[in-house]
């Protein structure tokens, strides 16, 4: 069973992906949970145990995603898990300051994608690690 954590404070965000990775059928395995804030995608995270969480960096707060990401990554029974950092934000300040924001982001998440995100990459890199295979009708739609 693949659980799937789809952690953002926009609604229509977290219908975005959970259809997304609809794409890969009934017979794929995946469970997923949504969470709007990072206080509630901390306690998804601690009692399901999701093989992967999908997180926005700024949900209820500035850095709500990133506070939890450090929670997750500093408790020694979750902070395994895998974390794909989502978002839209660009960083708008001096160079340095975008620097330093990047480099932590590195450090403590395992995929950076920013939004508006490619499908098919997206597609092709849940697969690899979810070690599922997509559907021949999604390969044949999206190439």
């Amino acid at each position: 069973m693949n659980k799937i954590l789809i952690a953002d404070d926009k609604e229509e965000n977290r219908y975005v992906l959970s259809n997304f990775f609809k794409l890969f059928g009934s017979d794929a395995g995946i469970t997923i949970f949504e969470a709007s804030t990072g206080k509630e995608a901390l306690e998804i995270v601690r009692r399901e145990k999701p093989k992967l969480v999908i997180m926005d960096v700024k949900m209820e707060t500035k850095n709500a995603g990133f506070d939890t990401i450090k929670l997750i990554r500093n408790d020694p029974d979750i902070s395994d898990t895998q974390i794909w950092v989502i978002t839209a934000q660009v960083i708008e300040s001096d160079e340095s300051e975008s620097n330093h924001y990047e480099i932590l982001l590195n450090d403590v998440c395992d995929e950076f994608i920013l939004k508006p995100f490619d499908h098919i990459e997206l597609l092709k890199k849940a697969a690899k690690f979810l070690q599922i295979e997509i559907p021949k009708i999604v390969q044949d739609r999206f190439g």
